[in-house]
């Protein structure tokens, strides 16, 4: 019963449309974007690569998701058995660094690794 009822009124408002626009003559329809109007991040060009990481100071950041602490503890032994003389400093926290956490990353580090999970 409800699904004749719904499909009459869909038949109706079809119908009503239909004589409406026969009417008044001339219609416009504008379709619009449902996720609406996107900004589009201004683009910078990437940082310079470093020549050599010994003596450099690599930032490792990992999100927390379980297991990724692994795969950091390997990357951490290979650079200190590679390049011992380079500094690793270990970073976590949410998915987004947010600015203030970034530029205080930046300002400590000259190499940076980031990586998330899942």
């Amino acid at each position: 019963m409800k699904k004749t009822y719904i499909g009459t009124l869909i038949i109706a408002a079809t119908v009503i449309l239909a004589v409406g626009c026969m009417t008044s003559g001339n219609v416009t329809l504008e379709v619009l974007n449902p996720r609406g109007e996107i900004e589009l991040p201004s683009v910078s060009a990437p940082s310079a690569r470093i020549a050599d990481l010994a003596g450099k100071k690599v930032g490792l950041y990992w999100n927390e998701k379980p297991g990724g602490n692994h795969f950091w503890n390997g990357i951490e032994q290979l650079l200190k058995e590679r390049l011992p003389e380079t500094t690793v400093l270990r970073y976590s926290g949410a998915f987004d660094l947010g600015d203030e956490f970034a530029a205080k990353i930046a300002k400590e580090t000259d190499a940076f690794l980031y990586g998330v999970g899942d």
